[in-house]
């Protein structure tokens, strides 16, 4: 027969990794639209209003719109559904260089807040992706002009709307911290008056878009391209975070 020792010290063993393995992965997107694909199957929880959460075993997906407001609100109530060993922002971003290409998947190494210089690093991500980038993490929609002017003032690769209110929430929580972002348009991408559409809640009024674009024929072109990338991006940045989460998985129960 067994010890009480023995049996009390394979019980603390299994309660461990029970542990282990309900620690999740929690990621934080601006749209649905852009993890749309992972999502599918997923179980939809109860949230706060104006965040949409989705779990499965192996990660939590919460988005909230637009924004480093919403996206600190979203990570929030992503790690409320019980404990997480990694915090990640992901979605679409635009390149600031001619060497970014759309579509691309970037693990991204650094996020700058680009008002104070601050420097958030992330976590070694296994290696899964071999491109790195710099990321500038801004409060608005930019112009080509802008976008320039950060490459060029920063030396980064890519800009967001949300990594760097995800980054600090890690920070806080102590939790280590990534970014994996998908390409949705080129460094001389402009699209005059698109950010009159986002709202002070971080949505996207995609039916004022419409109207707003079939009124001006010179836009269509600009418009189905934008739409034909950020479609690609999403599809390669789910393929990549379905493949990242099997590859965590195994490194977990190793």
């Amino acid at each position: 027969m067994k010890s009480r020792e023995l049996k009390a010290r394979e019980s603390q063993s299994k309660e461990s990794q029970s542990r282990e393995l309900k620690s999740r992965i929690a990621i934080v997107a601006a749209l649905e639209r852009e993890v749309r694909p992972l999502t599918r199957g997923w179980r939809r929880e109860a949230a706060p209003d104006g965040v949409t959460v989705y779990s499965s075993e192996k990660a939590v997906v919460a988005f909230a719109g637009m924004g480093v407001d919403r996206a600190g609100a979203a990570a929030a109530a992503a790690l409320s559904f019980g404990p997480a060993h990694r915090l990640i922002s992901v979605g679409w971003a635009g390149a600031l260089h001619s060497g970014i290409r759309c579509g691309g998947v970037w693990r991204v190494g650094t996020v700058i807040d680009p008002t104070n210089g601050e420097i958030y690093d992330t976590a070694d991500a296994g290696e899964r992706l071999s491109h790195t980038a710099v990321l500038v993490t801004t409060d608005h929609v930019i112009s080509a002009r802008e976008k320039k002017h950060l490459h060029d003032r920063l030396s980064a690769d890519l800009v967001d709307m949300e990594a760097l209110a995800v980054a600090r929430v890690a920070r806080a929580r102590g939790i280590p911290f990534q970014a994996v972002k998908a390409v949705s348009d080129e460094y001389d991408f402009d699209l005059p008056g698109m950010e009159q559409f986002a709202t002070p809640e971080g949505r996207f009024r995609e039916a004022g878009f419409a109207l707003y674009v079939a009124l001006r024929p010179a836009l269509w072109g600009r418009v189905a391209r934008m739409a034909r990338h950020s479609s690609t991006a999403a599809a390669n940045l789910c393929a990549e975070l379905e493949q990242y989460l099997a590859w965590e998985e195994q490194r977990v129960r190793a």
